[in-house]
């Protein structure tokens, strides 16, 4: 069930129907929808009409059973239905030069709808970001530079977010968050028919900078492990589970934070990297306290070493989220939830921690968070909610939760706003990633006698 992302160079084709040539070859034929149910119904008629055969009674019925369960199983599996929204579009994506181009196959005598992930340079890639607007004030125009309306985004203050105080364990006591270790410089938000994981690799990533950046070792690289570029992705199921359907994926809206961490927190991790024994007094001027956050890039530095090896470490990673829930008309039991952290605990499942320095050359971690496997209600209730995203307004904050006063009070990792994510101008994701959203991409505009030629040609070789 759990969907990770392929390397960067491999290629993978998926295909939805191909027509057997002279030379042979194999048929793959899907039914969909009403006529699925058809074909079920006719099964069993048939089966039914069986009956006046010489079986008998316990051999008949042992027999309907078997087909029942062997259709369910075709109609439950996951890796089917995971690639047949995909693949049944009509379209198909190819490799050329290096990079994935979709084409659109007019009815030929033998035709297929195909996917094809191909490695990309990243001046091929979309840029991170471009799905929203960045807004001063929530209630600014959600209007790009081209004219075209898409979700808006703003800052957030992250003390406006409650986390546990220095002596938490003893007093119970929240505290607003004396800081964050990294600042939102950017957000991407898409819908789309499956989970899109690992970002990262995905899209041009915004060129960070920092002062007086001199903290590298004989490698040239810097001795912490905590990333320059930190992000994190929220996927929120936009359907209601049916029966028959993957639980672990599926349509759904995803928020996309890019994370560039703030002078301060490079400075504490040199002090705490050149001096393991230095005291919070000599990292921070700051006296009081709870207001201190050396204790927590001390917990962030070690959550980047040892969590992405130890599930029961990752474990700690928390989701708080708050939204308008009350102005949506959003149900008692969900609203009283608002603002509750959530621990994304099951790793690889509801969480995935990756380090991708080496597959993307820049200094980067992510944390994808997918909501898809949460129980019913939830999902329910995120369906319910789908209709009124035009009038959402949803902040995110992201937290390691401090288990002992060597690592509280908890500080914010970083946080973000996200406006009125409307499925009615938010970007497709399959667009997005393949190169042909107008509103988004940084790819060239290929017209269709363009994509005639382009799909002759590559026939061709």
């Amino acid at each position: 069930g759990d969907i990770t992302a392929l390397p960067t160079k491999e290629v993978v084709v998926t295909t939805a129907t191909t027509v057997t040539g002279v030379g042979g070859g194999t048929q793959q034929w899907i039914i969909l929808g009403t006529n699925l149910r058809v074909a079920w119904a006719l099964a069993n008629v048939a089966l039914i009409l069986a009956r006046s055969s010489a079986t008998s009674i316990d051999q008949y019925w042992m027999l309907v059973v078997f087909t029942n369960v062997g259709i369910w199983q075709l109609c439950a599996r996951p890796e089917k239905l995971l690639s047949l929204r995909s693949n049944m579009r009509g379209n198909a994506t190819s490799a050329a030069g290096g990079s994935a181009i979709k084409t659109k196959l007019g009815p030929t005598a033998s035709s297929a709808s195909t996917t094809v992930t191909a490695p990309r340079e990243n001046s091929d890639k979309p840029i991170a970001g471009n799905t929203t607007v960045r807004v001063a004030k929530v209630e600014d125009p959600n209007i790009n530079e081209n004219g075209d309306q898409l979700p808006s985004w703003t800052l957030i203050n992250s003390s406006n977010i409650d986390v546990r105080s220095h002596g938490y364990l003893t007093t119970k006591k929240k505290i607003p968050s004396p800081g964050e270790l990294y600042e939102c410089v950017a957000v991407d938000c898409f819908m789309s028919d499956n989970r899109f994981p690992e970002i990262a690799p995905r899209v041009r990533l915004p060129d960070v900078k920092f002062d007086g950046d001199d903290a590298m070792d004989s490698s040239g690289k810097h001795p912490w492990k905590s990333p320059d570029i930190f992000i994190v992705s929220v996927s929120i199921p936009t359907e209601a589970p049916r029966f028959g359907q993957s639980t672990d994926d599926g349509p759904g809206l995803t928020m996309v934070g890019y994370f560039k961490m703030k002078d301060e927190t490079r400075r504490i991790l040199r002090r705490i990297i050149n001096d393991a024994g230095t005291t919070d007094e000599a990292l921070e001027s700051e006296t009081d306290v709870q207001k201190r956050i050396a204790n927590g890039v001390r917990l962030w530095e070690r959550y980047c070493s040892e969590a992405p090896l130890d599930p029961s470490f990752q474990a700690r990673f928390k989701l708080i989220p708050f939204a308008n829930l009350e102005e949506l008309g959003c149900p008692s039991y969900i609203a009283k939830y608002n603002g509750k952290p959530v621990l994304i605990k099951r790793k690889r499942v509801t969480g995935f921690f990756d380090d991708h320095r080496h597959s993307t050359g820049v200094d980067v971690m992510e944390f994808d968070i997918s909501l898809h496997p949460f129980p019913y209600l939830f999902k329910q209730a995120t369906s319910y909610l789908k209709d009124y995203f035009d009038k959402a307004v949803a902040s995110f904050g992201f937290v390691i939760e401090g288990r002992n006063d060597e690592e509280l009070p908890e500080v914010v990792i970083g946080a973000m706003q996200v406006c009125y994510p409307s499925p009615k101008f938010t970007v497709n994701g399959e667009d997005f990633f393949g190169g042909t959203c107008p509103k988004s991409t940084a790819w060239p505009k290929i017209s269709s006698e363009d994509d005639a030629c382009l799909v002759s040609s590559e026939a061709n070789e």
